[in-house]
């Protein structure tokens, strides 16, 4: 596995004030970008790309572990640092620039594909246009709603999105006419973002829809990339909901059903 670090600049958005900082009239996004290597060498393309949005206080890898296995098989993953809602956000960490984090996303979305075009960049003919596909998670999942299913921000880009946590935020509406395969994700124990929210997403989205209980799961015990049965059961349904509807391959979303009903530790809805 590779990254590669790029700071994106968007001079048509500004960074609003926040706390004792004064503002910005741009936005930047410092961006982890994550590519498969076999032998010490970085895997030719074009492969397919998720573009992930973590959540409060994180960065561009603190869910690293957890995505790297979408990188070990072959995914390209694209990865921002929000500029307000970051650990280390100038003026302290605030919710209050969620509005413009969709945009965030379709803005790294769109440089990146850029670089893909460039020669002189390290991800020159990496990443494949017609395969994006979305995951966020907590409050990179609210973000990751608003830029897939939106009506004031969809980007139809991404072919599918993963909801890791998430709840359906302010703006909208949400869902309507918009069938964009979905996978939501949640811990029936979470406290911090109920599960209920989750819920009310699914409820809402037109099929083909997933929705995955983990069992006795907080906020982010089944999410960090690891070994317990609920972090594989989220490693496995996460890989196969990315192989079936972003690489378009029917086996692989047979397999999700089977990956995400295991007693005791999860079960699965789903309609197609």
């Amino acid at each position: 596995m590779r990254r590669a670090t790029f700071t994106f600049v968007d001079p048509t958005r500004p960074t609003p004030a926040n706390g004792d900082y004064p503002g910005a009239p741009d936005r930047s996004l410092v961006t982890t970008v994550s590519f498969p290597a076999r032998n010490g060498k970085a895997v030719r393309g074009p492969l397919p790309v998720v573009v992930f949005a973590t959540g409060y206080e994180g960065d561009s890898l603190n869910y690293a572990p957890m995505y790297d296995h979408w990188v070990e098989a072959g995914y390209v993953v694209v990865a921002p640092t929000f500029p307000l809602s970051s650990k280390d956000a100038p003026g302290g960490p605030s919710l209050s620039d969620l509005a413009s984090q969709p945009g965030d996303l379709s803005f790294v979305l769109t440089e990146v594909l850029q670089q893909n075009q460039d020669m002189a960049s390290k991800l020159h003919g990496k990443l494949d246009p017609k395969r994006i596909g979305l995951a966020g998670k907590s409050l990179g999942a609210i973000t990751a709603i608003e830029t897939a299913f939106s009506s004031s921000a969809r980007d139809d880009r991404f072919r599918a999105a993963i909801i890791l946590t998430g709840t359906v935020g302010g703006s909208g509406p949400h869902f309507v006419g918009i069938d964009t395969p979905v996978l939501f994700e949640h811990g029936d124990a979470d406290t911090t973002v109920p599960v209920a929210g989750s819920q009310n997403a699914y409820d809402q989205a037109q099929p083909p829809k997933y929705f995955v209980t983990l069992a006795g799961q907080t906020h982010g015990s089944a999410f960090g990339g690891g070994t317990t049965p609920a972090e594989r059961v989220v490693a496995r349904t996460t890989l196969s909901f990315l192989d079936g509807y972003v690489k378009a391959r029917p086996a692989a979303r047979a397999r999700l059903l089977t990956d995400g009903n295991v007693s005791d530790v999860a079960s699965t809805q789903h309609q197609i």
